[in-house]
């Protein structure tokens, strides 16, 4: 199956998946669901094309990977958007300052971030429209990279989770563990998978190479735009040992950045 055939793919599972979500956070009065199946798409494009080009080997170790991250980030998004009471404060904003938000969030939230999500999966899609490839000996440092990050944003989440839980951590900053050496550990191992991704696309197709801007998209996404940047801004104005550990500890990159 030629390339394009498989971006198409993509965009067509992308497009059911999310005007799907989209009508019921009509029903729910609440567009915060989005953030689960945002991690639920790329699973989903990547089992579609695995099962309709028949991947070999190598696609298959692609797959799974992006799978576990998939279901990972997706029950873990679903589980915290369960236990809220309304709808997330980033999302409220949205709906004060667009009249007719109801319908604008179809392409204001759901197709923005259906688009992201067809840039981003780029390599998993060009990795997946070759035919079958066997595991190359390169693959599997490429792999390890994937792990790595995995292994890395579940335990900071894990760590984070556990802190919140207790009532005598109401106000404080999280500065042991994971979250010692980075103030952002999770969204460090999310962008270190989606290298690690591009990594492995690379060892199936060359042409991925061509695509590094995925990657690099997503790091500028959870660093500038919907992750760290923002994140701090509310965390200075609501603890008041941010400041201090933000001078003690690197934003992303453990002792880099």
């Amino acid at each position: 199956m030629m390339d394009f055939e498989s971006l198409k793919i993509a965009a067509g599972v992308i497009f059911i998946m999310m005007s799907g979500v989209w009508i019921a956070s009509l029903f729910l009065k609440d567009v915060s669901i989005v953030d689960s199946f945002w991690g639920f798409g790329f699973g989903a494009i990547a089992l579609a094309l695995y099962f309709v080009n028949d991947g070999g080997e190598a696609q298959a170790i692609l797959t799974l990977l992006v799978s576990l991250w998939s279901l990972r980030l997706g029950l873990h998004l679903f589980i915290r958007w369960s236990a809220e009471p309304e709808e997330d404060h980033r999302y409220q904003a949205m709906r004060r300052n667009n009249p007719g938000f109801w319908w604008r969030s179809l392409y204001i939230v759901f197709g923005l971030q259906g688009l992201l999500m067809w840039v981003i999966a780029l390599p998993v899609q060009i990795a997946l429209s070759v035919p079958a490839v066997s595991a190359n000996l390169w693959i599997y440092p490429a792999a390890f990279i994937s792990v790595a990050g995995l292994l890395i944003e579940t335990f900071a989440d894990i760590q984070l989770n556990a802190f919140r839980k207790n009532p005598e951590n109401k106000g404080k900053v999280l500065n042991i563990g994971l979250w010692s050496v980075s103030r952002h550990p999770n969204y460090f191992g999310d962008a270190l998978f989606w290298w690690g991704i591009w990594c492995v696309s690379v060892t199936i197709s060359l042409k991925a190479l061509f695509v590094i801007f995925a990657p690099a998209l997503m790091t500028f996404l959870i660093v500038k735009i919907s992750g760290a940047d923002l994140l701090e801004k509310s965390l200075v104005k609501t603890r008041p040992g941010y400041k201090d550990y933000m001078a003690q500890t690197n934003r992303f990159i453990p002792k880099l950045f």
